[in-house]
């Protein structure tokens, strides 16, 4: 069980907790698109599921920006 203080209160920190995963999401995948281009794919995924590095990084972004919204929503913003 986590400290109380560590613990999530309140909706806002729930949405920066995420803002912060996404985000950490966003950089990985621009990682990879970096290192191994943008029409690469993660050969350890079945073909039929495979997806290219910037379809990756598309989802990313999108979910990030997602997440942006609920944090600035929540913050009056």
């Amino acid at each position: 069980m986590a400290h109380e203080e560590f613990r999530q209160h309140g909706d806002t920190e729930k949405y920066l907790a995420h803002v912060i995963e996404e985000a950490g999401e966003v950089v990985a995948a621009a990682g990879k698109t970096l290192r191994f281009g943008l029409q690469s794919v993660n050969p350890l995924i079945p073909v039929e599921d495979q997806i290219t590095n910037e379809e990756w990084l598309r989802g990313e972004v999108s979910d990030l920006k997602l997440a942006i919204g609920h944090l600035e929503t929540s913050l009056g913003w």
